[in-house]
């Protein structure tokens, strides 16, 4: 059983995805940032169902009752700042470039996006009672963890909208909702976010996700990554992080996943 608390959150990662859930390469396609206020995860549930039927006398002769069912979440992500990358990443909004072709703005469109989503991934801090466990040994020096744990929530999101503008004598946040699918499609994912062994050796999570699986919740030793250079988008291309012998879902001749995950390109951030 595991058991931890929930305190703040500590990083947000979105990447680009279809709508099966796998990862979508491209210049600019993944971002790691603290720039967020908070993330609300509320379920949509299909309500039960009363099933009855009444014979000619008017008593019921049959009953049955349908359970409840979760539909899917509604996502609300509220932003700190304004993240021209990050909304475009969400909704694909067209960004606005400056003359040197920097990204100085957006642009809206009528079209809610729905064939893309973005796989966003959250780090949440908080000690747990177990995090410093009394050593049986000295091979607790192999490990790589910080003795540090933090809740991991993974969950996929489409049909993004911006929330309410305004621009008053006060802190402006943009707020962007959503709604979840199920995203069978990534697999293991593209990020190692969990360990792999006694040593903590961080890879990638150790059982796929499934098209029944709209969250994932779980605990882990391994630290969330650092924000993106200047909190920017960044390129992703799959096919360069998983090469023979290591393969996202697995090779030609029936050979295993990669349990590790290669890094990403190096990320510059723009002037």
């Amino acid at each position: 059983m595991a058991v931890f608390p929930v305190v703040k959150g500590t990083r947000l990662r979105a990447t680009k995805v279809n709508s099966c859930g796998l990862p979508v390469s491209g210049a600019a396609n993944y971002a790691v940032t603290n720039g967020w206020v908070s993330l609300a995860i509320s379920p949509v549930m299909q309500e039960a169902e009363e099933l009855e039927q009444r014979n000619a006398e008017g008593r019921v002769c049959v009953a049955e009752r349908t359970p409840p069912e979760r539909k899917y979440y509604n996502l609300t992500l509220t932003l700190c700042q304004v993240n021209t990358c990050l909304i475009t990443l969400f909704n694909g909004w067209e960004q606005e470039l400056d003359w040197e072709g920097n990204a100085v703005g957006v642009r809206d469109q009528r079209r809610v996006e729905s064939d893309y989503g973005v796989a966003l991934e959250v780090w949440a801090g908080g000690k747990a009672g177990d995090d410093c466990p009394t050593p049986e040994d000295d091979s607790i020096f192999a490990s790589a963890s910080t003795g540090k744990s933090y809740g991991y929530f993974l969950t996929f999101g489409t049909e993004f909208t911006l929330g309410d503008i305004e621009i008053a004598a006060s802190v402006a946040n943009f707020t962007l909702t959503g709604i979840t699918f199920a995203g069978p499609q990534w697999g293991r994912g593209p990020w190692n976010v969990v360990p792999t062994d006694a040593a903590n050796t961080p890879g990638r999570l150790l059982t796929p996700v499934t098209d029944d699986q709209h969250l994932v919740i779980q605990r882990t030793p391994v630290a969330p990554p650092e924000p993106t250079p200047g909190e920017e988008c960044c390129p992703l291309d799959i096919p360069t992080m998983f090469t023979a012998p290591d393969y996202y879902f697995g090779g030609p001749a029936a050979e295993p996943a990669a349990d590790i995950a290669g890094d990403p390109a190096v990320c510059v951030s723009t002037p």
